[in-house]
């Protein structure tokens, strides 16, 4: 009897046992599927943070309001100007830039322009590929000194504004980059295929160059260029600018006519302590043609600026000299500013204009006339 009881109590134990470990390897088969299930949306997790960590975004920008006090004309709040920038990188592989530019007419209304929108892929460490619309690659001002912020007196140069001698933007493709260094000696360069300018009379009457960047070559075929710059020395950089292809014309019968179209430019910066050098030369030529009542004739560009920023008391006087000539005008300009600097990017500006262009006195005699300007500016 009492073995039977020993016998039954061993077997009830052994039962218990297998159940346990039956029960106890489940739990642990559950817990090892549970675990590789958490590995596996570890890993899911670390690659989609890795994703939006390789992203950026940044709000960039400026704005100024404007006073102009024009000779023989009354004084007027002449411009407030809002124009954001964004900015959207993903990682070492594509940027996207894009700018829009708010403005108020004289009308009060408000004008909305899409300054640029381009996206770059990065090709390497030297060569960027860029599409859609960008500022143009000729020159120097348009490209890297308009903003109100950057440029140092409240007005463009002559001929570098919309409609004059220098080109303002293009819709194409675009190689940017910079090279490693020749001899110790840094450049960097841009190439471009776009869309062609046109040709025309404008609603004011004039005679201009439209390259503000148009999604059809009307009829005319391709523009291709770009700018080639070398840093010599450090803070100095010297570029040279081409371009050429077809400009479209469209004639009063709607007929689409082609003629040459030749860029070319020159253009330095050297900032030596507190001094700041620049000059830009620019033109645009345009060929004849027969069926066309308008001449061709080359609109032409320069300027020379030099500046001055005292450390202690935050002031920058400025002095510019340029000149703009084309078929119908030939303008020159002396520009003397003072600018008072809150900070690097928070400034006061006024200067005063000298205007002078004998060609257009008997006809508009404003063109001579002199103007006070004042601007706050700052960028963002």
């Amino acid at each position: 009897m009492k073995s039977l009881i020993i016998g039954t109590t061993i077997s009830v134990m052994l039962s218990s046992v297998i159940v346990a470990s039956s029960i106890e390897s489940s739990t642990i088969k559950q817990l090892q599927k549970d675990v590789e299930a958490l590995k596996l949306r570890d890993i899911q997790m670390k690659k989609e943070f890795e994703g939006n960590a390789m992203s950026g975004f940044q709000l960039a920008g400026y704005a100024s309001f404007d006073y102009t006090d024009e000779q023989n004309a009354d004084g007027s709040f002449s411009s407030v100007q809002f124009s954001p920038i964004f900015h959207y990188q993903y990682g070492n592989v594509f940027q996207f830039e894009g700018e829009v530019e708010f403005t108020i007419n004289s009308e009060g209304e408000t004008d909305t322009e899409l300054e640029y929108a381009a996206g770059t892929f990065f090709i390497n460490d030297y060569m960027g590929l860029q599409i859609g619309k960008f500022l143009s690659p000729v020159g120097q001002f348009v490209q890297n000194l308009h903003p109100s912020w950057i440029n140092k007196l409240p007005s463009a140069p002559l001929g570098f504004g919309h409609d004059g001698a220098a080109p303002s933007a293009n819709v194409g493709i675009a190689l940017r980059g910079g090279l490693p260094k020749i001899g110790g000696i840094r450049s960097n360069y841009a190439l471009f295929i776009s869309n062609a300018p046109t040709f025309g009379i404008a609603a004011d009457g004039d005679v201009i160059i439209d390259t503000s960047a148009k999604t059809t070559s009307s009829g005319a075929s391709k523009t291709w260029g770009g700018r080639y710059a070398i840093n010599p020395v450090g803070n100095m950089e010297i570029g040279i600018s081409a371009a050429t292809g077809k400009i479209a014309e469209t004639l009063a019968s709607d007929e689409e006519i082609q003629r040459d179209y030749d860029v070319f430019g020159t253009d330095m910066m050297y900032n030596i302590n507190a001094f700041s050098l620049k000059a830009e030369y620019i033109q645009q030529k345009i060929g004849e043609n027969a069926l066309s009542p308008l001449e061709g004739g080359t609109w032409k560009a320069w300027y020379t600026q030099l500046s001055y920023q005292f450390d202690r008391i935050k002031l920058e006087p400025v002095l510019r000299y340029g000149a703009y000539d084309n078929p119908e005008t030939n303008r020159n300009q002396w520009t003397l500013g003072l600018n008072y600097l809150f900070s690097n990017n928070i400034m006061a500006k006024i200067a005063y204009e000298i205007n002078t262009d004998e060609d257009n006195a008997a006809i508009d005699s404003s063109a001579n006339n002199n103007r006070f300007l004042a601007q706050f500016a700052f960028g963002f």
